[in-house]
């Protein structure tokens, strides 16, 4: 199985997104926390992520002659490379990209669904932002965004810390035509 597969399956992702806070879990655990997956799915689904290297069991603890297995993320194995992505065609990827930002929709519809919402007292919103950046500056800024969200990556949830999911799209905008055309075709949309 490719990783990407063994990743943007929705079922794994949802599985994978509950490791995020950077905390180990047990089986029990996930099936709580996970509760409208049946347990089965969920069983065969850890498994998956196992063998794929992106969990790993870090520990087994003998409980009433049952073995739990404690989970840990591998955030190494997350990272997709180029060979990673190397054989994926655009229809692949384009699915991927929908299943991920489904998983935003999703995240955002349940914050939407708490009673009271504040997007300013709650740190929510969503916001896009257009850069004009050499290969060199995007390099430098990529690292500097990784090295900011790693110096928080390893918090444990603790009183007065809320859980928030902050995702990163970069996507170069590739213009069609030349500027002249841009400028003519924009007075036409007038």
């Amino acid at each position: 199985m490719k990783k990407i597969d063994a990743i943007l399956h929705p079922v794994r992702f949802r599985i994978i997104q509950s490791f995020l806070d950077g905390q180990h879990k047990t089986t029990k655990e996930l099936v709580k926390k996970l509760h409208d997956i049946p347990q089965a799915t969920l069983y065969r689904q850890l498994d998956t992520l196992v063998k794929a290297g992106i969990l790993t069991i870090i520990e087994e603890k003998p409980i009433r002659g049952t073995v739990e297995k404690v989970y840990s993320l591998s955030s190494e194995e997350l990272v997709l490379r180029k060979k990673d992505i190397v054989d994926v065609t655009r229809e692949e990827h384009l699915q991927y990209f929908l299943l991920f930002t489904a998983q935003l929709v999703k995240n955002f519809e349940a914050y939407l669904l708490k009673d009271e919402i504040d997007f300013e007292r709650d740190g929510a919103g969503y916001r896009q932002v257009a850069f004009h950046l050499t290969e060199q500056e995007f390099l430098e800024l990529s690292r500097e965004l990784s090295a900011v969200m790693q110096k928080y990556v390893n918090n444990p949830p603790a009183q007065g810390r809320t859980k928030r999911i902050i995702s990163v799209i970069a996507i170069p905008e590739y213009e069609r035509g030349t500027a002249d055309e841009q400028e003519s075709g924009s007075n036409h949309r007038r």
